[in-house]
Order: structure tokens, then C-alpha cells, then sequence
């Protein structure tokens, strides 16, 4: 259960980066992503910075779901992990839509957030000793 335990802190890790970088400084993540910054107004960076209180929500959210695991409830909270990943990712390609291409920075990104979620699929039941 040790390595389901680890995985879970990724996400952890994951959302605290991301929420700190969306609510203290969105318009580097804008850039990484390559939009036009001249096109961002006030109203689409209060909501990616929203977006960033949201994860840091969600990072103490799942910091407590590790703490509460145990080998009678692993795999049913990994495979909430993966489900939220998943969504994620799927949302994120729903996004892209027709703009869908490997130079789109939010492809890739949508399609990595789907292998991670295939991976805490792969890893939810933990290794009987």
C-alpha cells in the first residue's frame, strides 16, 4: 500500500503547484500555454486564479483521503483518484475540441492527465504481502 500511498501524494504535489502558480502568478501559465496575453482580461484571470484556490482546495481534500487509507479502503480511493483524473483529462480534451494537435500545448496536457489516471487505475489494489 506503500506505492498507492505515494501516488496519492503526486496529486497532492500536483495541485499545490499548480493552485500557487494559477492564484500568485496566471498570466506564466497563460504564456507557457501560448495565448496571446494582449487577449487576457481581468475577468479570465480572476477565474484561472479561482481555478487555483480550487486546487489548493482539492490538495487538502485528497491530503486527507491519503491519510485515511488503509488496505480495506485502497482501492476504492485510488479509483476516485483516477476517476478525477480521467475526468479531467477528458474534459481537457472536450476543450480543445477541434484544435486537438500534439503542438497544442492543452493536448498534451489533457492526454497526460488521462495516462495518469490509467496509472492509478493500473496500481489501485494494493500488493498482497
Amino acid at each position: 500500500m506503500d506505492t498507492q500511498k505515494n501516488l496519492m501524494m503526486f496529486t497532492v504535489v500536483v495541485a499545490i503547484i499548480f493552485g500557487v502558480w494559477f492564484l500568485f502568478a496566471p498570466n506564466t501559465y497563460n504564456s507557457v500555454m501560448g495565448i496571446d496575453l494582449t487577449t487576457v482580461t481581468d475577468i479570465a484571470l480572476g477565474n484561472l486564479m479561482n481555478v487555483g484556490v480550487s486546487l489548493l482546495v482539492l490538495a487538502y481534500v485528497n491530503w486527507v483521503l491519503r491519510g485515511l487509507t488503509d488496505a480495506s479502503n485502497c482501492e476504492k480511493i485510488m479509483t476516485t483518484f483516477c476517476v478525477g483524473w480521467a475526468i479531467f483529462g477528458i474534459g481537457g480534451l472536450y476543450i480543445v475540441g477541434s484544435d486537438f494537435a500534439l503542438s497544442n500545448p492543452f493536448t498534451i496536457q489533457s492526454i497526460i492527465f488521462i495516462v495518469i489516471s490509467i496509472v492509478y487505475y493500473a496500481l489501485k489494489t494494493p500488493k498482497q504481502a
